[in-house]
This record gives C-alpha cells, sequence and structure tokens, in this order.
C-alpha cells in the first residue's frame, strides 16, 4: 500500500494499543467491512485491504517499530482497556462504579 494514510486510524486504535487491542479491533472491523456483507459497494474491498496491510503492520513488533519511527511516534505507556485502575487515584477514583471498568466499543464508521 502507498499511503500509509495513519494505520492506528485505520484500526481505530491508539499509537499506545495493546496487541490485544489490536487484534480486536482488527477483527470487529474485518467483520464489519467484509465485502460479502456489502455487496454492492466496490470500495468494501480496498476498505479491507487496508484494514488488512494495517494488522499486518501494527500486529507485527519490528514492521510496528519501523512505521512508528518513520512517522515520528514514540512509545508512552500501554493502553490497558478495563485494567479497572482509576485515572484519578485516591478513595474518589475507587468508588462505585468506575469510569475506567466500561467496556471497549468501536465507534460505527456509517
Amino acid at each position: 500500500m502507498k499511503n500509509d494514510a495513519n494505520l492506528y486510524e485505520l484500526l481505530e486504535v491508539s499509537p499506545n494499543a495493546s496487541h490485544g487491542v489490536i487484534k480486536a479491533a482488527y477483527r470487529c472491523l474485518a467483520q464489519r467491512n467484509h465485502p460479502d456483507k456489502h455487496a454492492g459497494a466496490p470500495a468494501a474491498g480496498e476498505r479491507l485491504a487496508q484494514i488488512n496491510h494495517a494488522y499486518g503492520v501494527l500486529s507485527d513488533a519490528a514492521l510496528r517499530a519501523g512505521y512508528d519511527a518513520r512517522v515520528g511516534l514514540t512509545k508512552s505507556v500501554v493502553e490497558r482497556r478495563g485494567s479497572g485502575h482509576s485515572q484519578r487515584g485516591g478513595a474518589a477514583g475507587r468508588s462505585g462504579a468506575s469510569k475506567a471498568n466500561r467496556a471497549f466499543v468501536f465507534r460505527d464508521l456509517s
């Protein structure tokens, strides 16, 4: 693929996303954008090809490191969704249903 739009945006994940988050995003998007579900749309095959390319690069540690270096990204804290740790900390952050425990949901592209 000549245009590496932004592979993280194609998979709708953060540049700090863990391998598990990238894999889950890929599976969700591949199912949703499969050409068999969009029989009359010629762009569906191209969209799936872009998603496959993004996953191929971001799922391989060496390719991902090369891509990050090429586009100027630096690795910071690994994103862990639903880890149970509050962003605020302290007693106030641990009371009741924490927002950090929300289910991970992908946004709809349609």
